[in-house]
């Protein structure tokens, strides 16, 4: 199976490592939404842009970075699940705990995937 981006991704990935606007978190929803494998690189630049976004200095609680993690997470590769693992060693504790708690969510649901569900009698 081929995954066939939208043709407007390509621009939304550059958009989203501008840092004169305030439209980041869409722009990471719109790469959760369609998960493309070319926007690892983007999303990881993302995350280390967030400290010079100073309109997201309220953020002490990490929402930026879940957001960045949960779009990671739907990309699914490889190199998404390395990022978020670098991410969970981070010196930023809002960050490094937004991605332990997302291994821990992703090992849950492989656990969940390969564990066969009992039958109800």
């Amino acid at each position: 199976m081929t995954f066939e981006a939208p043709s407007n991704i390509a621009a939304e990935r550059e958009y989203l490592l501008d840092p004169a606007h305030e439209e980041h978190e869409e722009i990471i929803r719109y790469l959760q939404v369609h998960p493309d494998p070319a926007s690892v690189p983007c999303l990881k630049n993302a995350i280390a842009l967030k400290p010079a976004l100073a309109y997201l200095d309220y953020d002490d609680y990490g929402a930026y970075y879940k957001k960045c993690l949960w779009a990671l997470q739907a990309i699914g590769t490889a190199e998404a699940i390395a990022v978020i693992r670098e991410c969970a060693s981070a010196n930023d504790e809002a960050l490094r705990t937004q991605a332990l708690y997302r291994l821990e969510r992703i090992a849950q649901k492989a656990e969940a995937e390969r564990t066969p569900q009992a039958t109800h009698r």
